[in-house]
């Protein structure tokens, strides 16, 4: 059958549901997996487990699955599997750092931000290479800038990996703009290093979120002054 969603260098022109339908995308996804299960490890050794990373980690490893099933099987329902965990763990992580470093009204118009551009995907078509990918890791690398730029003056080793996370997230979103200019040079495109580098740095927003007071018995507001 004919593909239909998102389309990568390494998509056939026919779809015959052989796992996996793209190799190369379908294995790199299980980083996502590793690094979910990772988080899930470190939250688990913390005295208590800290909750919010344990579902962090759930939800990362929920992603990496469906990112497997659906470059393996290019089925609706393994899309939906693939996108909608990493939209809410987005959404989720982006709050849990900016209530640590930002007062609430801005934290809110953020995460309008960020939940509402993918929602207007849906409807609108953008004349651009990537169109509303591209657009949407721009957002999330804007916000990324804003909060390591909220966090250093309230605890500096969450900047330096929250500052690693927005390097990977951009060497990831560069490498899945240029899949199909890729493809033209490497049969398997470059689409497979977005999931490698991305879930990299989703692993450096974990360790942040930790160091951010999100972990056992640290679990507090690092600073009220942002807040008011």
């Amino acid at each position: 059958m004919q593909p239909f969603g998102p389309q990568y260098c390494e998509t056939p022109a026919l779809v015959d549901g052989i796992f996996p339908v793209e190799p190369w995308n379908a294995i790199s996804s299980f980083v996502i997996v590793f690094y979910g299960l990772l988080t899930l490890g470190l939250a688990i050794r913390m005295r208590p487990p800290p909750w919010l990373l344990l579902l962090l980690g759930a939800l990362l490893v929920l992603n990496g699955a469906g990112s497997v099933l659906w470059h393996g099987l290019r089925t609706s329902w393994a899309l939906q599997l693939d996108v909608l965990p990493a939209l809410i763990l987005v959404a989720l992580a982006a709050f849990l750092w900016a209530r640590k470093v930002a007062p609430l009204w801005q934290v809110l118009v953020m995460l309008a931000v960020l939940i509402g551009t993918p929602f207007l995907a849906r409807y609108i078509q953008l004349p651009i290479p990537g169109g509303w990918a591209i657009l949407r890791g721009g957002v999330i690398v804007i916000a990324g800038v804003w909060l390591v730029a909220r966090t250093v003056p309230v605890k500096r080793p969450a900047a330096v990996t929250g500052s690693l996370a927005l390097v990977f997230a951009l060497i990831a979103l560069t490498a899945r703009s240029l899949d199909a200019q890729a493809c033209a040079h490497i049969e398997q495109g470059s689409h497979f290093l977005w999931h490698v580098f991305l879930s990299t740095a989703a692993f450096m927003l974990m360790l942040t979120l930790s160091r951010l007071g999100y972990g056992g018995q640290t679990e507090k507001r690092l600073s009220p002054s942002p807040a008011a």
